[in-house]
């Protein structure tokens, strides 16, 4: 043998040797491997048999915690539909019971008002009484500014009382306020066209203020009503007061003459007794002092019963009547 061949020859021994060598180590790392894979296949297993036991437990408590808790939410919302059933029914009934409330509260709204207002009206008719009470008093005493002064008041409560328009309307005559005289005569004429009492003061205020056809107008639409008045004596008064603005003397000396008979002579003249000739006394008063005025202003106080047939006469310088028989 060369010694080539002996050296190829040791050199295939020795990777012979070292291929068994290799073979050896890797059945030893087979070996070893398979000993890890079976310590961690039973490794694992009996970690997946630990978490799926924890698993399954967790799952079960949770499922018995879900069971009683979806028990609870139900009986939860069992009691939660019956409350909410109960409070819409106490709903309904707080509801028709404040209906009711209110219907009744109103209804004692209404009544409080009606009793305030009531009490209202009361009281101001009570105060307007006083009031005209009060006017009436004070023109009697001839009281005459604070006469006005209490009409205007209680007129400022009822504004269309005839009666307190009639009062306030002689007030003003008497003070010589003719004009606003009308004026309050006329008010209580729209109120109350058909009074008698009104008709009749308006047409003498009329007069007074020289409205002769406002007057006769008047008078011509009423005529029964003033020719029935003191049997027509009024309408003679009127005439009066017209002759005296007309200047007519001797017609009225003639009238005054033949109200006087010897009979008479010594008595007052009352000739009128339905009629208050207080205005007609205040108006004469009011005129500028002349001829004129002596003579009306005499014979209106023969009317009014405050001189006698004798005095009428010789204030006006008029031969007193003879006696026939002493005469003859």
């Amino acid at each position: 043998m060369t010694t080539s061949s002996i050296a190829d020859s040791t050199s295939i021994t020795r990777r012979f040797d070292d291929i068994e060598r290799t073979v050896k180590q890797i059945d030893a790392n087979q070996l070893n491997y398979r000993i890890e894979k079976d310590l961690l296949k039973e490794t694992y297993s009996n970690n997946y048999e630990k978490i799926s036991l924890f698993i399954t437990l967790f799952l079960g408590v949770v499922g018995i915690f879900g069971y009683l808790g979806l028990r609870d939410i139900t009986s939860i919302k069992k009691e939660y539909e019956k409350e909410l059933s109960n409070l819409r029914q106490i709903q309904s009934q707080f509801n028709i019971k404040s209906q009711e409330f209110d219907v009744e509260k109103k209804k004692f709204d209404e009544e409080l008002k009606s009793i305030i207002k009531e009490n209202e009206e009361q009281s101001r008719k009570i105060k307007f009484i006083e009031l005209k009470d009060k006017v009436r008093s004070l023109l009697n005493d001839n009281q005459l500014t604070p006469a006005l002064e209490f009409a205007n008041a209680a007129l400022l409560i009822t504004n269309n009382d005839v009666d307190l328009l009639n009062q306030k309307g002689r007030i003003l005559c008497r003070l010589n306020q003719i004009k606003e005289a009308v004026n309050a005569y006329q008010i209580a004429r729209k109120t109350n066209p058909t009074d008698s009492g009104t008709i009749l003061n308006t047409a003498e205020c009329l007069y007074f203020a020289k409205d002769t056809e406002g007057a006769s107008k008047l008078i011509s639409e009423h005529k029964g009503l003033f020719e029935s008045t003191d049997n027509g004596m009024l309408l003679e008064l009127f005439n009066i007061i017209e002759l005296y603005f007309k200047s007519e003397k001797d017609p009225l000396i003639q009238l005054a003459e033949s109200y006087v008979t010897f009979e008479n002579l010594k008595l007052t003249g009352k000739r009128m007794s339905g009629w208050d000739l207080t205005e007609a006394i205040y108006f004469i008063h009011h005129q500028p002092d002349s001829e004129l005025k002596t003579i009306i202003q005499n014979i209106i106080k023969y009317w009014n019963g405050q001189i006698t047939g004798e005095n009428l006469l010789t204030e006006l310088k008029i031969e007193l009547p003879e006696n026939l028989v002493e005469k003859k």
